[in-house]
């Protein structure tokens, strides 16, 4: 079944659902910071710190040790990462609402259509056959931002990128990013990546984005930090 994804500026009657995407789209990466702090070494370390102390100051048994232990550091660790991401998708839900430039990719159809069966085609909103569309049923599936960054070589910054996971692999991520680029207009764009984001690197890079720097995002002190990738586009090329 076609249907159409309208890329377009974005208007206050969008802002709850494309703050609901942008704490999708973080809260999404729960389960795989879960597993890559479990394994961290702090973690471990503190396992057998703690094993220890219930086995000489408590009397517990070896094997009590090697169960209780191991499940208290995965509900401690489960709890810091969830907790970790809400606050983290409240704070980009806040940075979307300054921004400068405000995108969302909203689908367009004459019913309710089936993701899985569905072959978009997506087009800007300035495409001479927006004004004639005459959907019965419309969806915001995408957003992005762009804010400006106080320097003078660069022209602003991207965040907030998010589609529906139902809508992802369609191109959509693509145009919105495309699409903000054009309106960013000269100067250094730039965007970040952290390493759960595997799917927004590639797409950068894709894109003709390129690898800046990179830091580590400090979770726990300097003991548990998360690395992320610094990208950026010159101004020659942007559109």
């Amino acid at each position: 079944m076609s249907c159409t994804i309208v890329v377009r500026s974005a208007c206050a009657a969008d802002g709850e659902a494309r703050a609901d995407l942008v704490r999708a789209s973080i809260l999404q990466y729960t389960r795989d910071a879960f597993f890559m702090f479990l394994f961290q070494e702090l973690t471990l370390q503190l396992c057998v710190l703690g094993g220890a102390v219930l086995f000489i100051f408590c009397g517990a048994s070896v094997a009590a040790c090697c169960t209780v232990v191991p499940a208290l550091a995965a509900l401690l660790v489960a709890a810091g990462v969830y907790v970790t991401h809400a606050v983290l998708a409240d704070k980009h839900v806040v940075d979307m609402r300054k921004e400068m430039i405000g995108l969302v990719a909203e689908l367009r159809a004459p019913l309710l259509v089936d993701p899985r069966s569905a072959r978009p085609r997506v087009m800007l909103a300035d495409g001479a056959e927006f004004a004639s569309l005459r959907p019965f049923h419309t969806q915001i599936v995408g957003t992005v931002s762009v804010s400006e960054l106080r320097s003078a070589t660069s022209g602003g910054w991207l965040h907030s990128l998010a589609v529906h996971e139902q809508w992802r692999r369609r191109g959509v991520g693509r145009a919105l990013v495309g699409a903000a680029r054009a309106r960013a207009g000269r100067g250094e764009l730039l965007a970040a990546a952290s390493a759960l984001q595997g799917s927004a690197s590639r797409l950068l890079h894709k894109d003709g984005w390129e690898v800046r720097g990179s830091y580590h995002r400090p979770l726990l002190g300097s003991a548990l930090t998360l690395p992320v990738l610094v990208f950026g586009v010159e101004s020659s090329t942007l559109a």
